[in-house]
């Protein structure tokens, strides 16, 4: 097979205008027999994976399991340290567009043992830490304000529709007081109360599955104020790469990760960088790339072990992402083994209710029920389904399917109708009928029928 290199991915997408005419480029190459390899030239000197098939089907056309493995289990989980972020009202002015300036993160002195240029774990979408009490009591005091709190509970209790309403509403009435606002204390608090509505409002949206909308409340960040404290900005490429990630498009995801981790290495926070390694590799392993995923992975977890402690979360955070990697490799072994060492990390520190043991019982369900063996995945979904309550979201809604499937395995075809029934009716108060996940336990639940004439 003939080789056709690329050693700069920046100047291709230059070259061919764009992201989305440079995969098609490189797409044509390898369907004319061409082995591509793609490097970034950047300190980690990491390889680009070649453009395969993005994702190997991994189950069978009749069974379906739904492997929540996505990096998204710190959606719900800051909440509070995102809510109560302040900004200082020096540090935010007016333009031509809503300025949002740097803060002391811009430029901080990069300390020979690093330990002063790294990220407090407790800044996740920060809006400021320096401190201004006539600005903090004024943002506080704020009616919006007091609206996203709202929002924020209904998130908390999975309402979210409600959330979803109270978030937009805030933007929307943050944007007409902005037009008729002339205190430079009182547009600093609606610019921050602007940014933080959507930045919930695309965590909804995701949490929905409606990634193209999560996508666009990003954007107006981005568009509709210009953002010069990079943490702030790194925070919002994050979160477009999830959203990217989550549709399938897995070389814009790899471009916003990189846009944030080039930040982070410019000011040596090893943190971040470690984190953001870890999301990388997650990308990598999609692209069928396990190789480079695990080996970035591992940097990432050699870096997060020389700076935390053995029970950090983030250390048991990424071995859920290489039981993840090892998964989507088929080394289920491997894939067990670095998900129950997670498991019984996490559940010392959170409990066995928090949302990161739910995906990770999910996980194991599906790789026992791809293993043939229904029997354990059937209890883990139902272990699964008793710690949702009476919560009805879509995570329930996919274990839901899940469980299905393993009681069609088990010949229990009443249980599997049943279980179809809830996933459908949860799916049916957030998406419509067009979605591709309702589509697809749609299309599932027929095997009910199939199942059971088969039996008669």
């Amino acid at each position: 097979m003939e080789e056709f290199e690329i050693l700069d991915f920046n100047e291709l997408q230059k070259e061919e205008k764009g992201i989305d005419k440079a995969a098609k480029f490189l797409q044509k190459k390898i369907q004319n027999g061409f082995k591509i390899s793609i490097v970034i030239k950047k300190q980690h000197n990491f390889a680009l994976p070649p453009l395969q098939q993005k994702k190997n089907d991994l189950f069978s056309k009749q069974h379906q399991p739904m492997d929540i493995i996505s990096q998204s289990s710190e959606q719900t989980e800051n909440i509070d340290k995102q809510g109560s972020s302040t900004s200082s009202h020096s540090s935010i002015k007016m333009n031509k567009k809503l300025t949002v300036p740097p803060t002391q993160h811009e430029t901080p002195q990069q300390d020979q043992d690093e330990q002063k240029s790294e990220k407090s774990e407790d800044d996740q979408i920060s809006f400021y830490q320096n401190k201004n009490n006539s600005f903090e009591h004024c943002l506080k005091d704020n009616l919006l304000t007091q609206k996203i709190q709202t929002g924020l509970l209904f998130m908390r209790d999975g309402n979210s529709k409600l959330a979803l309403e109270k978030m937009m509403d805030v933007y929307k009435e943050g944007n007409e007081q902005l037009k008729q606002c002339s205190d430079q204390q009182q547009i600093s608090v609606l610019i921050i109360i602007c940014i933080q509505s959507l930045c919930y409002a695309s965590q909804v949206f995701r949490e929905l599955g409606q990634f193209s909308e999560a996508q666009k409340c990003l954007d107006k960040c981005l568009n509709q104020f210009e953002i010069n404290d990079f943490d702030l900005l790194c925070q919002i490429y994050i979160a477009k790469a999830q959203c990217c990630l989550f549709n399938n498009q897995y070389l814009q995801s790899l471009d916003y990760y990189t846009k944030a981790l080039i930040q982070y290495e410019q000011v040596n926070w090893k943190l971040e960088i470690a984190k953001l390694l870890v999301k990388i590799s997650f990308v990598y392993a999609l692209l069928n790339d396990f190789a480079d995923a695990k080996k970035i992975c591992y940097e990432g977890l050699s870096i997060l072990q020389g700076k935390l402690s053995n029970s950090d979360p983030n250390i048991y955070e990424t071995y859920y992402t290489l039981g993840c990697i090892y998964y989507l490799e088929k080394e289920y072994d491997f894939a067990l083994e670095y998900l129950d060492q997670s498991k019984e990390g996490l559940i010392k520190l959170y409990g066995e209710k928090h949302i990161s043991i739910i995906k990770i019982l999910n996980l194991q369900g599906v790789i026992n029920h791809l293993q043939g063996n229904s029997s354990n995945a059937m209890e883990l979904y139902e272990q699964i389904v008793c710690l949702y309550g009476d919560s009805q979201n879509v995570g329930l809604a996919l274990v839901l399917n899940n469980l299905a499937l393993a009681y069609l395995d088990r010949m229990k075809f009443k249980s599997a109708k049943l279980s179809f029934e809830k996933a459908t009716a949860i799916l049916k108060l957030y998406l419509n009928e067009q979605h591709p996940t309702f589509q697809r336990i749609e299309k599932n639940k027929k095997l009910v029928v199939a199942a059971t004439l088969s039996y008669i």
